[in-house]
């Protein structure tokens, strides 16, 4: 695959890809988190974001899909810009992006399936009855075909982000963020999410994932880079930044979580 263009300095091409976002600029109480940002996303691309934490990873991903409101810059999601005024485009923009989070947050008072049914019933208005034989698939989708009528505290936590990334799935997403989807599991349960993940990517699916799984980068990412004090350092495909930085700060960060 063609890498896409991605540095501090991106000018816009619209409709050429999934993501286009220009000259992001989130602060935080006078702290800078990032400045003057650039980022493309091809559709079918599997970004992987790395770095250490406060480097900006998280707050991108929360700022691409309107969770935290930018400073400055603007998003292009295929085609259309992210306007926090308009709220009928703003709506329209944001369910095309599915998003996992580091904790679960699942309802703990709904079974797997009713978690998964819930926002295609509330926000889309679907019929229950599809919305269920949707749900179900999708469970089964993530391996949990015989988990559907349990409740999330009778699930691992391995399962329980498997449900919430079939809760996403469940919104016809074009585009899925992961915000470091296993780093609140035990090390043992972090290879079935990652599985589900490399299967999402196996069929296609855009994906932005912040992660700290330097093997998951490697095997599945198309592009990697590594972010550090708010900035893009570095970027190429896995075997590019892996095997050969050109950054010393790439160099140290590497050798530090790669043994």
């Amino acid at each position: 695959m063609e890498n896409a263009v991605l540095d501090n300095n991106t000018v816009l091409d619209k409709n050429k890809y999934m993501i286009e976002a220009s000259h992001l600029t989130k602060s935080f109480n006078g702290l800078t988190v990032f400045k003057d940002l650039s980022i493309k996303v091809k559709k079918g691309e599997v970004l992987v974001v790395i770095g250490a934490s406060g480097s900006g990873k998280s707050t991108l991903l929360r700022c691409l899909n309107h969770l935290e409101e930018l400073d400055n810059g603007t998003v292009v999601i295929e085609g259309d810009e992210l306007n926090p005024k308009d709220k009928k485009m703003l709506r329209k923009i944001t369910t095309k992006m599915g998003m996992v989070f580091q904790s679960f947050n699942l309802f703990p008072h709904m079974t797997a399936i009713e978690n998964v049914m819930e926002a295609p019933l509330v926000v889309k208005k679907e019929k229950r009855s599809q919305v269920r034989d949707k749900a179900k698939k999708l469970l089964n989708k993530v391996g949990l075909k015989d988990k559907e009528d349990f409740y999330p505290s009778k699930l691992s936590g391995g399962q329980q982000q498997r449900v919430a990334i079939a809760r996403a799935l469940a919104m016809n997403p074009d585009i899925m963020l992961f915000d470091e989807p296993t780093s609140a599991l035990d090390p043992e349960l972090v290879g079935e999410v990652l599985n589900v993940m490399k299967d999402l990517a196996k069929d296609g699916m855009t994906m932005i994932v912040v992660t700290h799984e330097m093997g998951f980068a490697k095997e599945v990412a198309d592009r990697v880079i590594f972010m550090d004090g708010g900035k893009i350092v570095e970027q190429g495909t896995p075997e590019e930044l892996f095997s050969h930085p050109k950054e010393m700060r790439t160099k140290v960060f590497l050798d530090k979580v790669i043994k």
